[in-house]
């Protein structure tokens, strides 16, 4: 193992692998995190020793480093969950501690105690593994699948009646998992299948609930360098053939359906940027797009932040997306309503936005897609679609079916 030097010499800390430290730490109730940004190798792991996780306002460029996670149904001025940064992690692609920041030191005795439960961890490894028992779904399928077609319908009347232009539905998938499930090796797994995706897995022990997913979906993120950017992320349509083989980008088509949904988003977008007057913004895009087992398409916005002395763009700009059209719809309070009025579920963290903040003075936000949430022995998958006028409801759900697979089909064996 990479030996870490620290003032004192030789980490605590060495020697420690991913799943050790996350199982210690959730045995021992912290709130953590961990993470991998897209197209990078790096994984992050964020507990929370001293102060836990606490509730503030989401001034991003004013944040001590920690993990950020807010609720779908979040308004302007309303706080968000934050887990305090006080021990980060950084591991490299084979497992190895590369960096640590550790604000309590070593000394500490919270610190002192993670560590020793960890290395117990570490020394049962041969202990027997409680084999897992299959996926078994505590809802029937073809009700959930025609409540669903039946809130498509009324979605589509609504939009023909003016309504509104487009609505986002969701839903959700019900799974019993067992105690053999191992949320790391799960996290690790997903990190291998979506190098393209923000993989995450946070715990929250005050709720007693979990969250993991492969989110596509950037909503915010600032650089330290002064560079912000959003990306406008709609359109979906299923990325492999019949038989399993990969369709090529270049074969895609997309249909105008999918093309104006996106184009909705992006418009969206640019409304934002005009309500702070902000004209100097370069727009890539629209571009097919892979995201596991799909194929979105998907428009970047970039803005210097130097060059506008706008230090605080990112806090404004999630005020103003969040939520967005590919999550709510278009306009948004009149599609707000409506899913408050026919989803009939609440949606708690789904859709809403997660990410680190002021990590290393870089923060990531994503809205929180192709997630699942781990409850009291329920494994709960969340899956949306873009509703428009000239949707499908059979087809929506389809839809839906394959976001959900895109991480059940990673996961499922471990559940």
């Amino acid at each position: 193992m990479l030996s870490v030097q620290t003032d004192t010499g030789i980490s605590i800390f060495e020697g420690l692998q991913i799943e050790e430290l996350w199982r210690a730490s959730k045995m021992m109730g912290f709130p953590s995190a961990l993470w991998r940004l897209p197209h990078t190798n790096e994984i992050k792991l964020l507990i929370s020793i001293q102060d836990g996780s606490r509730k503030c306002l989401p001034e991003l460029e004013k944040m001590s480093p920690g993990f950020v996670i807010s609720t779908f149904y979040w308004e302007n001025d309303q706080e968000v969950m934050f887990l305090e940064g006080d021990i980060i992690l950084t591991f490299s692609e084979d497992n190895r501690i590369t960096k640590i920041e550790n604000q309590p030191g070593e000394e500490h005795p919270e610190v002192k105690r993670l560590v020793q439960l960890a290395l117990t961890e570490s020394s049962e490894e041969n202990q027997q593994q409680v084999p897992a028992s299959p996926l078994l779904p505590l809802s029937d399928h073809l009700d959930a699948k025609s409540r669903f077609e039946r809130t498509v319908e009324l979605a589509v009347a609504a939009i023909r009646q003016n309504q509104f232009k487009k609505v986002v539905l969701s839903r959700t998938k019900d799974l019993r998992y067992t105690d053999a499930f191992q949320p790391a090796q799960a996290f690790q797994r997903l990190v291998k299948a979506y190098p393209h995706a923000f993989v995450s897995l946070v715990n929250l022990p005050e709720e007693n609930e979990m969250w993991l997913g492969a989110s596509p979906e950037l909503l915010v993120e600032q650089m330290s360098g002064g560079t912000f950017k959003t990306m406008s992320l709609a359109g979906t349509q299923g990325a492999r053939d019949a038989s399993g083989t990969l369709i090529p980008k270049y074969d895609i088509r997309w249909g105008e359906k999918e093309i104006e949904e996106q184009a909705l988003v992006s418009r969206y977008i640019i409304e934002c940027f005009k309500k702070i007057r902000l004209r100097e913004y370069l727009e890539t895009g629209p571009k097919t797009v892979l995201a596991g087992n799909l194929y979105h398409l998907r428009t970047v916005f970039e803005v210097d932040t130097v060059a506008l002395n706008f230090p605080e763009l990112a806090s404004v700009m999630l005020k103003l997306l969040h939520p967005t059209s590919a999550i709510c719809g278009v306009p948004k309070a009149p599609s707000l309503q409506f899913i408050n009025d026919v989803e009939g579920y609440n949606r708690s963290y789904y859709s809403g936005f997660l990410g680190p903040a002021q990590v290393s003075g870089d923060t990531h936000l994503f809205v929180n897609l192709r997630t699942v949430r781990f409850k009291d022995g329920i494994a709960t998958f969340f899956a949306g679609a873009g509703i428009t006028e000239d949707s499908v409801p059979e087809q929506e759900w389809f839809e839906t079916e394959l976001k959900c697979d895109t991480l059940l089909k990673v996961i499922g064996s471990s559940l």
